[in-house]
């Protein structure tokens, strides 16, 4: 068995375990199981009206989107050079600022 076959196998085999995980999750979505429905938005500050009055979250989003569209790129990136590349610094940083917003937004609300 060649490196290339086993590099190959090891691909499939990883893939299969990610593609495994994501479409028990999608079901989890699906079914009910996991609620998905206040997923970017700020938590209630009152508890007795948790349903009302929610706003979306704008640094929620942002870390949610950034954080699809680098690792989305990052995967495409290395399937295409077929080793594993290495993350820019400049990358890395905006990922950091969008994580950093979300968390002064959440000690903010926290506060409130």
């Amino acid at each position: 068995m060649t490196p290339v076959n086993i590099a190959l196998w090891g691909f499939i085999l990883l893939g299969s375990i990610i593609l495994g995980f994501a479409a028990i999750v999608l079901w989890k979505i699906g079914s009910g199981e996991i609620d998905i429905t206040r997923l970017i938005s700020e938590p209630a500050t009152d508890p007795n009206n948790a349903g009302e009055n929610q706003k979306g979250s704008l640094s929620r989003f942002q870390f949610l989107i950034f954080t699809f569209v680098i690792a989305g790129l990052y995967t495409i990136l290395c399937i295409e050079s077929g080793t594993l590349i290495e993350i820019p610094d400049s990358v890395l940083l905006l990922l950091g600022i969008s994580g950093g917003s979300f968390l002064v937004s959440k000690g903010i609300s926290a506060n409130k």
